[in-house]
Protein backbone atom coordinates (compact mmCIF):
# COMPACT_ATOMS: atom_id res chain seq x y z
CA UNK A 1 0.00 0.00 0.00
CA UNK A 2 2.86 2.43 0.87
CA UNK A 3 4.84 2.10 -2.23
CA UNK A 4 1.26 3.01 -4.58
CA UNK A 5 0.60 6.03 -2.16
CA UNK A 6 4.65 7.22 -3.05
CA UNK A 7 4.16 6.64 -6.41
CA UNK A 8 1.06 8.93 -6.26
CA UNK A 9 2.76 11.46 -4.47
CA UNK A 10 5.90 11.13 -6.76
CA UNK A 11 3.57 11.82 -9.82
CA UNK A 12 1.67 14.52 -8.59
CA UNK A 13 5.24 16.27 -7.61
CA UNK A 14 6.50 15.09 -11.17
CA UNK A 15 3.45 17.20 -12.60
CA UNK A 16 3.74 20.00 -10.45
CA UNK A 17 7.40 20.58 -11.14
CA UNK A 18 6.54 19.79 -15.12
CA UNK A 19 3.75 22.38 -15.05
CA UNK A 20 6.24 24.97 -13.28
CA UNK A 21 8.73 24.24 -16.27
CA UNK A 22 6.48 24.89 -19.33
CA UNK A 23 5.31 28.03 -17.68
CA UNK A 24 9.42 28.88 -16.87
CA UNK A 25 11.66 26.73 -19.53
CA UNK A 26 13.82 27.05 -16.57
CA UNK A 27 16.24 23.71 -17.60
CA UNK A 28 16.42 23.01 -13.80
CA UNK A 29 12.82 22.19 -13.64
CA UNK A 30 13.17 19.81 -16.26
CA UNK A 31 16.27 17.80 -14.80
CA UNK A 32 13.97 17.57 -11.68
CA UNK A 33 11.16 16.38 -13.04
CA UNK A 34 13.24 13.68 -14.88
CA UNK A 35 14.20 12.85 -11.82
CA UNK A 36 11.17 12.24 -9.73
CA UNK A 37 9.40 10.72 -12.90
CA UNK A 38 11.94 7.99 -12.27
CA UNK A 39 10.96 7.96 -8.36
CA UNK A 40 7.44 7.04 -9.61
CA UNK A 41 8.81 4.60 -11.87
CA UNK A 42 10.88 3.20 -8.88
CA UNK A 43 8.32 3.39 -6.23
CA UNK A 44 5.31 1.64 -8.93
CA UNK A 45 7.74 -1.09 -9.24
CA UNK A 46 8.16 -1.99 -5.99
CA UNK A 47 4.37 -1.36 -5.85
CA UNK A 48 3.79 -4.12 -8.43
CA UNK A 49 6.27 -6.49 -6.84
CA UNK A 50 5.48 -6.15 -3.12
CA UNK A 51 1.35 -7.03 -4.87
CA UNK A 52 2.96 -10.82 -5.58
CA UNK A 53 4.69 -12.64 -8.19
CA UNK A 54 7.32 -10.05 -8.15
CA UNK A 55 9.99 -10.47 -11.09
CA UNK A 56 13.34 -9.34 -12.05
CA UNK A 57 12.68 -6.90 -14.70
CA UNK A 58 10.79 -5.01 -11.83
CA UNK A 59 13.52 -5.25 -9.39
CA UNK A 60 15.63 -3.93 -12.34
CA UNK A 61 13.51 -1.05 -12.91
CA UNK A 62 13.41 -0.08 -9.28
CA UNK A 63 17.06 -0.18 -8.63
CA UNK A 64 17.50 1.39 -11.70
CA UNK A 65 15.17 4.65 -11.26
CA UNK A 66 15.54 4.68 -7.37
CA UNK A 67 18.73 3.48 -6.47
CA UNK A 68 20.70 5.01 -8.98
CA UNK A 69 19.33 8.02 -11.20
CA UNK A 70 16.68 9.58 -9.46
CA UNK A 71 18.96 11.34 -6.84
CA UNK A 72 21.69 12.35 -10.08
CA UNK A 73 19.09 13.85 -12.10
CA UNK A 74 17.64 15.73 -9.17
CA UNK A 75 21.35 16.88 -8.43
CA UNK A 76 21.65 18.00 -11.63
CA UNK A 77 18.85 20.43 -11.94
CA UNK A 78 20.06 21.67 -8.12
CA UNK A 79 24.07 22.10 -10.21
CA UNK A 80 22.27 24.34 -12.59
CA UNK A 81 20.82 26.82 -10.07
CA UNK A 82 24.01 27.25 -7.38
CA UNK A 83 26.68 26.51 -9.93
CA UNK A 84 25.49 27.11 -13.52
CA UNK A 85 29.38 26.78 -15.10
CA UNK A 86 29.03 23.79 -14.36
CA UNK A 87 25.93 22.86 -15.85
CA UNK A 88 27.58 20.98 -19.27
CA UNK A 89 29.92 19.21 -17.03
CA UNK A 90 27.41 18.07 -15.17
CA UNK A 91 24.81 17.27 -17.85
CA UNK A 92 27.56 15.14 -19.50
CA UNK A 93 28.34 13.26 -16.37
CA UNK A 94 24.72 12.40 -15.11
CA UNK A 95 23.86 10.95 -18.80
CA UNK A 96 27.04 8.86 -19.12
CA UNK A 97 26.22 7.52 -15.46
CA UNK A 98 22.73 6.57 -16.60
CA UNK A 99 23.93 4.83 -20.26
CA UNK A 100 25.96 2.28 -18.10
CA UNK A 101 23.40 2.09 -15.36
CA UNK A 102 21.23 0.74 -17.74
CA UNK A 103 23.97 -1.96 -19.12
CA UNK A 104 25.29 -2.68 -15.76
CA UNK A 105 21.85 -3.03 -14.05
CA UNK A 106 20.26 -5.33 -16.91
CA UNK A 107 22.80 -7.49 -17.29
CA UNK A 108 24.23 -8.46 -13.79
CA UNK A 109 22.74 -11.44 -12.60
CA UNK A 110 20.03 -10.58 -9.91
CA UNK A 111 19.21 -13.24 -6.79
CA UNK A 112 15.56 -12.41 -6.18
CA UNK A 113 15.02 -14.07 -3.25
CA UNK A 114 17.82 -11.97 -1.48
CA UNK A 115 16.46 -8.94 -3.39
CA UNK A 116 12.89 -9.96 -1.75
CA UNK A 117 14.44 -10.31 1.66
CA UNK A 118 16.99 -7.79 2.28
CA UNK A 119 16.72 -5.59 -0.97
CA UNK A 120 20.15 -6.50 -2.11
CA UNK A 121 19.54 -8.42 -5.03
CA UNK A 122 23.15 -7.21 -7.19
CA UNK A 123 25.84 -8.83 -5.57
CA UNK A 124 28.42 -6.93 -3.08
CA UNK A 125 31.17 -4.75 -5.59
CA UNK A 126 28.73 -5.68 -8.76
CA UNK A 127 28.95 -1.99 -11.08
CA UNK A 128 25.10 -1.47 -10.00
CA UNK A 129 26.00 -1.74 -6.05
CA UNK A 130 28.73 0.66 -7.36
CA UNK A 131 26.63 3.29 -9.34
CA UNK A 132 24.26 3.18 -6.77
CA UNK A 133 27.04 4.78 -4.25
CA UNK A 134 28.17 7.33 -7.21
CA UNK A 135 24.35 7.99 -7.97
CA UNK A 136 22.51 7.89 -4.90
CA UNK A 137 25.62 8.87 -2.26
CA UNK A 138 27.04 11.75 -4.34
CA UNK A 139 23.56 13.26 -5.40
CA UNK A 140 22.37 12.82 -2.57
CA UNK A 141 25.30 15.30 -1.03
CA UNK A 142 24.93 18.00 -4.01
CA UNK A 143 21.09 18.30 -3.33
CA UNK A 144 21.64 18.60 0.53
CA UNK A 145 24.35 21.70 -0.15
CA UNK A 146 22.51 22.82 -2.79
CA UNK A 147 19.63 23.62 -0.91
CA UNK A 148 21.26 24.73 2.39
CA UNK A 149 23.43 26.66 0.51
CA UNK A 150 20.18 28.58 -1.05
CA UNK A 151 18.77 28.72 2.17
CA UNK A 152 21.68 30.47 3.64
CA UNK A 153 21.37 32.72 0.35
CA UNK A 154 18.02 33.22 0.87
CA UNK A 155 18.32 33.90 4.94
CA UNK A 156 20.65 36.54 3.76
CA UNK A 157 18.40 38.69 2.31
CA UNK A 158 15.56 40.74 3.26
CA UNK A 159 12.21 39.14 2.47
CA UNK A 160 13.27 35.88 1.73
CA UNK A 161 12.69 34.14 4.89
CA UNK A 162 9.88 31.74 3.60
CA UNK A 163 12.07 30.68 0.52
CA UNK A 164 15.32 29.96 2.55
CA UNK A 165 12.98 27.59 4.83
CA UNK A 166 11.62 25.90 1.94
CA UNK A 167 15.24 25.06 1.19
CA UNK A 168 15.50 23.53 4.34
CA UNK A 169 12.73 21.71 4.46
CA UNK A 170 13.98 20.20 0.68
CA UNK A 171 17.48 19.42 2.46
CA UNK A 172 15.47 17.45 5.13
CA UNK A 173 13.30 15.65 3.12
CA UNK A 174 16.71 14.79 1.47
CA UNK A 175 18.16 13.23 4.17
CA UNK A 176 15.02 11.37 4.88
CA UNK A 177 15.35 9.47 1.61
CA UNK A 178 19.13 9.12 1.71
CA UNK A 179 19.02 7.51 4.95
CA UNK A 180 16.69 5.12 4.47
CA UNK A 181 18.78 4.42 1.12
CA UNK A 182 21.84 4.01 3.03
CA UNK A 183 20.60 1.30 6.17
CA UNK A 184 18.61 -0.41 3.30
CA UNK A 185 22.54 -0.71 1.24
CA UNK A 186 23.84 -2.01 4.76
CA UNK A 187 21.19 -5.40 4.42
CA UNK A 188 17.91 -3.97 6.56
CA UNK A 189 14.65 -4.37 5.40
CA UNK A 190 11.22 -2.50 5.47
CA UNK A 191 12.52 0.71 6.18
CA UNK A 192 12.90 2.69 2.73
CA UNK A 193 8.89 2.63 1.67
CA UNK A 194 8.23 4.51 4.62
CA UNK A 195 11.42 6.50 4.20
CA UNK A 196 10.64 7.25 0.75
CA UNK A 197 7.40 8.42 1.35
CA UNK A 198 8.12 10.65 4.03
CA UNK A 199 11.37 12.36 2.37
CA UNK A 200 9.06 13.05 -0.75
CA UNK A 201 6.41 14.56 1.02
CA UNK A 202 8.94 16.87 2.94
CA UNK A 203 10.54 17.65 -0.39
CA UNK A 204 7.24 18.48 -2.13
CA UNK A 205 6.36 20.59 0.76
CA UNK A 206 9.23 22.54 0.80
CA UNK A 207 8.90 22.83 -2.88
CA UNK A 208 5.10 23.99 -2.45
CA UNK A 209 6.42 26.36 0.09
CA UNK A 210 8.93 28.09 -2.44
Amino acid sequence: MVPYVTAVVAAVFTITVGMRYARSRRIALLAWAIGLAMFTVAALAGALAQSGGATESEYRLFYLFGGILNVAWLALGTVIIVSPRFTMTALVLVILLTLVSVGAVFMTPVNLQVALNTGRGFPDGSLPRILAAIGSGVGSLVLIGGALWSAWQFASKRHNGRRALSNVIIALGVIIVAVGGTVTFTGANGILEYTNLAGLAVMFAGFLLA
